[in-house]
């Protein structure tokens, strides 16, 4: 019975408000994750995860519906239909997709003309049948323009990276119905073919559109959404796909997805709604959209589980779906020089914004030779090194690759594939690319300054002056060997754990560069723990070195920034505590942590020496649930993940 507290749901609330009537869904929702070629969509993150279209087959006039996203009722959706007319359903729905695909073919451009016979052409309509259907999309259209959706602290932007915490009250699309008379000078050649009688202006509005130009979207197969006649089966491919990613299992409450898709959430008919769940599920997998599912009935229908199982060729075509869409608008913004119609008034100042922020980012295939010349000759030979170098340009950008080719160069490794890679994720170059950005700087202030070589003197991140740098060298010649020898483990130590791994390839690298960073890890050292403003002597300061349990220099620096002080101060004392909790095996860490993989990267080292088959399974568990509680061995472990949030990690002994 407590189970069933944790996903109980209130009932609908229907407020009568005399002509208009209003419905209340609660929905728990925990995060607000050639031919074929020609028919991808991109489609909003919003319009997949909530639902703007209703499946429902009853709908009433002037009914307005509001789904709620929280117990306490401060994120929600409120959907209104004009007056005396009914909120968006199937209908609506395939002509908006219809419209995308045409957005598409126009160049993505913000706004652009149509006409019904267009439209009905992209939903797959035969031509005979046209005559029947124009009175329908017309009345589509208008309900398309002109219901309003209200997003309070609901509404995702990926201009902002997160959810815009405000209402706001927002149509999909306007339209503006143009007949040859009504048509502007700039308009007339619209109506070139006699047999068009009226073209619709379309423009998408600005939420829905920046998230499709920008990275708030996926990408589907338009003529395949298209072809699923049941708008269930269509809503149900779109959500598991975004909740998936690129997992090959996941699984979901039943009520999550009757809830989003959305379906009757009547508790009494419970059974039959997830019957008809089972019955689209059916239908995904006889088009081989799935490879498979289950439904876990548990105590009762109410605490059910679907399950939905996938294979590798699923992936490939959501990455084959993704990158022909992404090259096809990259080539879009690089031959971009109007709006996408020949009228002078259509700029589409939003297209022209992403091309000035992501010029840099798009590979092609003059920067793809470009970096390839700067990389060692059998660099040509690695057939898979093109995409690499692509994939790299897109997410850190053409300038920052080429310095990493460069670096990669001058290391003089075997493995060059491999090599960057890790360079990429672990910022290897990162020294390199600074001292060539400050050698570029110079040179432009002075023409006749030779670009300086890379040495010891040369402190990027601090950029403290060759003074201080000078003194760090006395130090060190100040230090016996044995503390010597420590400095140098435990430079080694600070290396690794900033590269996350240690390997073969970062024992190499860290012996390439090893007087600088070791001398790096010294001054970063000092710079925020110096000892005493006036000089120490050569015996007192080699007298406290050789103390093991004193550290080499004190925090008392004027100096050293307040921040940085309590920074290191508050990672001392998780390490600390880490530490003390081992001894006993009792240990509670709660921080927040930057990304999943360095959450799993604590855990991995605090179950050092457990069986090392199920603490993998328990972190390729967490990577899906984000949750886990149970028994490792002879510990009880509690281990929940919250992005941008508070983390826990509880490990306690059974003994």
């Amino acid at each position: 019975m407590k189970k069933l507290k944790k996903f109980e749901i209130p009932m609908n609330q229907v407020i009568d408000t005399g002509p208009s009537e209003i419905v209340e869904k609660f929905l728990d929702v925990s995060e607000i994750e050639n031919e074929k070629n020609h028919s991808l969509v991109r489609i909003d993150i919003n319009m997949i995860e909530y639902p703007l279209f209703t499946k429902s087959t009853s709908k009433k006039k002037n009914q307005i519906i509001r789904y709620f996203f929280n117990r306490s009722k401060e994120a929600y959706i409120q959907v209104n239909p004009t007056s005396g007319d009914y909120i968006p359903g199937e209908l609506e729905e395939r002509v908006f997709i219809a419209l995308l695909k045409i957005m598409r073919d126009k160049r993505y451009n913000n706004m652009f003309y149509t006409t019904i016979s267009e439209i009905l052409t992209n939903m797959g309509i035969a031509q005979d049948s046209f005559k029947g259907f124009y009175g329908r999309i017309s009345k589509a259209l208008i309900r398309l323009s002109q219901t309003s959706y209200t997003f309070k602290n609901s509404l995702y932007s990926n201009k902002i990276k997160g959810i815009i915490e405000e209402q706001i009250n927002t149509n999909i699309m306007n339209i503006h119905m143009i007949s040859v008379k009504q048509a502007q000078e700039s308009e007339k050649e619209l109506f070139t073919d006699r047999r068009i009688k009226e073209v619709i202006k379309v423009s998408i509005s600005e939420h829905f559109y920046d998230n499709i130009i920008r990275k708030g979207y996926l990408v589907y197969d338009s003529q395949l959404l298209l072809s699923m006649d049941n708008p269930i089966t269509r809503a149900l491919y779109m959500l598991i796909n975004k909740l998936r990613f690129n997992r090959m299992y996941i699984k979901v409450l039943s009520i999550n997805l009757i809830k989003r898709i959305p379906l009757s959430e009547n508790i009494q008919k419970i059974g039959r709604t997830i019957k008809v769940i089972e019955k689209s599920c059916q239908e995904l997998k006889k088009m081989n959209l799935i490879e498979n599912y289950t439904v876990i009935k548990n105590s009762k229908w109410m605490e059910s589980e679907f399950e939905f199982y996938f294979n590798e060729s699923h992936n490939e075509l959501k990455q084959t779906y993704f990158y022909d869409d992404k090259n096809h608008f990259d080539n879009l913004l690089i031959t971009h020089t109007d709006s996408g119609v020949d009228l002078k008034s259509d700029g589409n100042h939003q297209f022209e914004a992403v091309k000035a922020e992501t010029v840099d980012r798009i590979p092609t295939n003059e920067k793809l030779e470009e970096i390839l010349k700067r990389l060692p000759s059998k660099a040509r030979e690695l057939k898979t090194l093109p995409k690499v170098i692509k994939d790299g340009i897109r997410q850190y950008g053409f300038e920052h690759i080429k310095f990493v080719a460069e670096y990669i160069k001058v290391q003089r490794v075997s493995n060059i594939r491999s090599y960057m890679i890790q360079a990429l994720s672990k910022g290897w170059a990162e020294d390199y690319i600074l001292q060539q950005k400050k050698n570029t700087a110079e040179k432009a202030k002075n023409n006749n300054l030779k670009l300086l070589e890379i040495d010891t003197e040369v402190l990027a991140e601090k950029r403290i002056d060759e003074n201080k740098f000078l003194e760090i060298n006395a130090f060190w010649e100040k230090f016996t060997p044995e503390i010597k020898s420590k400095i140098e483990r435990d430079a080694y130590n600070d290396y690794i754990l900033m590269c996350g791994v240690e390997g073969k390839i970062q024992k190499m690298a860290f012996n390439a560069a090893k007087d600088k960073i070791i001398k790096d890890y010294l001054m970063k050292n000092i710079s925020k723990y110096t000892a005493q403003e006036s000089k120490i002597s050569k015996n007192n300061f080699e007298e406290a070195m050789s103390k093991e349990n004193i550290e080499i220099i004190e925090m008392t620096s004027a100096e050293v920034d307040r921040n940085e002080i309590l920074e290191s101060l508050k990672t001392k004392k998780d390490i600390i505590e880490i530490n003390t909790a081992q001894e006993s095996k009792n240990i509670e860490i709660k921080r927040i942590y930057k990304n999943m993989s360095m959450f799993q990267l604590d855990l991995l080292d605090l179950l050092e020496g457990e069986n090392i088959k199920e603490v993998n399974k328990i972190i390729r568990l967490l990577g899906i649930t984000k949750f886990f509680e149970g028994e490792l061995g002879r510990l009880h472990l509690v281990l929940e993940y919250n992005e941008d949030e508070e983390s826990v990690i509880k490990i306690k002994s059974l003994n």
